[in-house]
């Protein structure tokens, strides 16, 4: 795992993390390329060099009306690894090119006090652990925070911030494209440097539609909200723990009525977001209302899916991450959460540190 600071203008903070990573930033460019080949080794239909070139042209344009921080970081990524910015806003874009959503677990809960606790898996393809890195960024007009996201990304899957506002993220999956739409993980990011609350990430996510699949956001403040947000390219939706003291989780297919069926039914780990979301539904009622009981979950096995991945439906946990609006803080193992400790990690200024 990668561990990185930033500051300043969305540009200056891109340099800085294309500076911390340039081989394995390069690497991940040519890794997603490949995936856009047929088992011929050629290029499958529409994304051919030509064709990915004019689609990254299209949908670069289109951000930078959205969401010109995202691009302008993008650029000092860039700048800072010493590659075209094409190339890396491609990698940036692989999940708008036709690539598999990120698929991951959240949960969370409300403790006695009222204290929120959040947890989320990271979990990958095997050839790609060990891409993340723990970004503590203090942005220019934004909130300081700590981000997980691949490295030579925007890809915000997991942050808390200094107003207390938390949240960890899994992918959903679909069919129905929004030309023009905001990239997902764009949007992720965007709620980490802007928002205090849940209440504001729900009416920022409103405001915005995401050009295609979705994902649901496990999201918790200071005040003691918690929720899930579904935010897919055919709606959104938020549910809440159904009583005091009960958790809420999602996996990688919607959940919500409103959404329910919108899901691609090609998808891969379907079958595999099923059996973790039935998992947790058994575990919910016997989790401790705490960290402990938090990690505990997230280190959990039960054969053939655990929380914990080793390989079911081709999934690995790079990382299992642990979330405290009160604490302002953010734990995560560099590794399966069953073998590597929690890492507690604090905001720049913040004497804990990374090691702490």
């Amino acid at each position: 795992m990668f561990h990185l600071e930033s500051q300043g203008s969305p540009r200056a903070r891109g340099v800085a993390q294309g500076r911390c990573a340039p081989e394995k930033i390069a690497w991940l460019i040519e890794h997603y390329r490949q995936g856009f080949r047929g088992p011929d080794g050629g290029w499958l239909a529409g994304l051919d060099p030509d064709a990915r070139r004019r689609a990254v042209d299209r949908l670069a344009g289109q951000v930078y009306r959205l969401y010109p921080e995202g691009c302008e970081e993008i650029e000092g990524i860039a700048e800072g690894a010493g590659l075209p910015f094409r190339d890396v806003f491609e990698l940036n874009a692989v999940f708008e090119l036709g690539r598999p959503s990120p698929a991951c677990s959240v949960y969370g809960f409300a403790d006695r006090a009222g204290r929120v606790w959040l947890g989320k898996s990271d979990d990958l393809a095997q050839a790609e652990l060990g891409s993340n890195g723990v970004h503590r960024t203090a942005p220019a007009g934004g909130l300081r925070s700590v981000q997980m996201h691949f490295v030579g990304t925007i890809w915000t899957t997991s942050a808390f911030n200094e107003g207390g506002f938390c949240l960890g993220m899994t992918g959903l999956s679909g069919r129905a494209v929004n030309e023009g739409g905001i990239p997902t993980l764009f949007l992720l990011h965007a709620l980490a440097e802007r928002c205090r609350s849940v209440a504001e990430a729900e009416a920022m996510c409103a405001a915005f539609r995401v050009r295609s699949g979705g994902m649901s956001v496990l999201m918790g403040d200071a005040t003691g909200d918690v929720a899930i947000l579904e935010k897919h390219a055919e709606g959104q939706a938020v549910r809440r723990p159904s009583g005091p003291g009960r958790g809420v989780w999602q996996t990688n297919h919607c959940c919500d009525p409103s959404l329910a069926g919108r899901d691609d039914p090609a998808s891969a780990v379907l079958q595999n977001s099923r059996d973790r979301a039935a998992l947790l539904a058994r575990l919910d009622p016997a989790v401790e209302r705490g960290f402990e009981g938090l990690g505990r979950l997230f280190s959990s096995h039960d054969p053939p899916v655990g929380i914990c991945q080793h390989g079911a439906g081709g999934l690995h946990t790079d990382s299992a991450i642990l979330l405290s609006p009160d604490e302002r803080a953010m734990w995560a193992t560099e590794g399966y959460p069953c073998q590597h400790p929690f890492v507690r990690h604090g905001l720049q200024g913040d004497p804990s540190g990374k090691n702490a």
